[in-house]
């Protein structure tokens, strides 16, 4: 079902008979935290980025099976075999979110940590920050040790400014950030904790902060479901903050849903809502004409001028369509519907690859022309309407 749909189709969808009641109670804790989102949240900018968010909440960004491991363990001079099992973990959709500093990205987090019942912890990535103060930090307090978990331990973790924090700190984000736990060494020994569920990242970056900071790992990149983009406000952006800010000071926020309805409604979705052959290849497809975008007859002034050389470093790969297609599945959700269709997967198919294509770095000088790398992508992927420009989305077709 495409097309833009208000507020009153949304909640219509809580009471419509046709749809099975499991998936009307999803609809309406959705709702739930959009709406309360939207009584705090300022400007059709953030709004969007506050659609994405919830988004990523629901979805289901990795998964690993339950599995039995063989392990040797040495006690004194043998090494002795022993089995250990890991439980099945799911990760929701971590979100990376890059902007200019002052967009509410904070504010965001922190709302919809208050609505969804769910432990926030937020950290400043500077620098100075360790792997330590992320994951564990042991502390003597007169002649005892106490083991103090850090804020990779909440369901909602905000850090701000990653790309502020040295590779070394943010590589100790990628295992919460794919498999829903942690490893730490104690006195000696390695310990795997599994993190409470749902287990939710989001991340920023400011654009204009360059200096002092470390490029993400394509690694790490991978593992956001969603990387969004937002622009400065608008002047009706500007005039409504102006207006909104001085009656803040009077709101109370609650809990409007808890823990286990996120995760009853994430199953559901994944579960429940259809993905049909015909839309899985079409999303295999889409990914696959990413690997040469401009052999698709796209830019054809472009790929005269790079003469053989390379688009790409690095295009997206496997774990972009899963990423795609759980995303996919949660906004057919949303919108009443039980099969995904074409909509369902154009609607974010920007945000869920643009952090995945790594551009040759020989190519990036000619690609500024067109507004620099990033607002290239954007419109390899959708187009200029304005200047006739097709993309990926406009020429890769639904069927075969």
């Amino acid at each position: 079902m495409a097309g833009k749909k208000g507020y009153a189709y949304y909640r219509s969808l809580e009471e419509d008979p046709s749809l099975h009641e499991r998936h009307r109670e999803v609809i309406r804790v959705v709702n739930l935290l959009l709406n309360g989102l939207r009584a705090v949240i300022v400007g059709r900018e953030l709004e969007r980025v506050a659609t994405s968010v919830v988004v990523g909440l629901f979805s289901v960004s990795d998964s690993k099976p339950a599995m039995t491991h063989v392990k040797l363990r040495q006690e004194g001079d043998e090494l002795v075999k022993e089995t250990v099992f890991s439980e099945g973990i799911v990760v929701s959709g971590n979100i990376l979110l890059t902007g200019p500093p002052g967009g509410g990205k904070t504010y965001l987090a922190e709302t919809l940590a208050s609505l969804s019942g769910l432990s926030l912890a937020f950290v400043q990535m500077t620098p100075d920050l360790t792997p330590q103060d992320l994951i564990v930090t042991d502390v003597l307090e007169g002649d005892k040790v106490f083991t103090y978990y850090g804020p990779v331990f909440r369901h909602i973790l905000l850090a701000d400014e990653i790309n502020r924090a040295t590779p070394k700190t943010q590589s100790a984000l990628i295992q919460r950030m794919s498999s829903g736990a942690v490893t730490f060494n104690k006195d000696g020994k390695n310990i795997t904790k599994v993190l409470p569920t749902p287990c939710f990242t989001i991340a920023s970056r400011n654009p204009i902060e360059q200096e002092g900071t470390y490029p993400l790992p394509e690694a790490q990149l991978d593992r956001f479901l969603y990387h969004v983009y937002f622009s400065l406000p608008s002047r009706q952006t500007l005039e409504d903050v102006a207006r909104f800010v001085p009656g803040q000071r009077d709101m109370a926020l609650q809990p409007v849903t808890e823990e286990d309805d996120i995760l009853k409604s994430r199953d559901f979705i994944a579960r429940e809502i259809e993905v049909p052959e015909k839309m899985i290849k079409y999303m295999a497809r889409l990914i696959e004409a990413t690997y040469s975008p401009l052999d698709h007859g796209l830019f054809p002034e472009l790929k005269e001028k790079l003469a053989g050389e390379p688009l790409l470093s690095l295009p997206p790969n496997s774990r972009a369509i899963l990423h795609l297609r759980n995303s996919s599945q949660t906004l057919a959700c949303i919108a009443g519907e039980r099969v995904v269709g074409p909509y369902n997967i154009k609607k974010r198919f920007y945000e869920a690859v643009n952090h995945r294509f790594v551009i040759n770095p020989r190519v990036r000088g000619l690609l500024m022309e067109y507004g620099g790398p990033e607002r290239f992508l954007r419109i390899l992927i959708k187009g200029d309407p304005d200047k006739r420009q097709h993309g990926l989305l406009d020429v890769i077709p639904i069927e075969e």
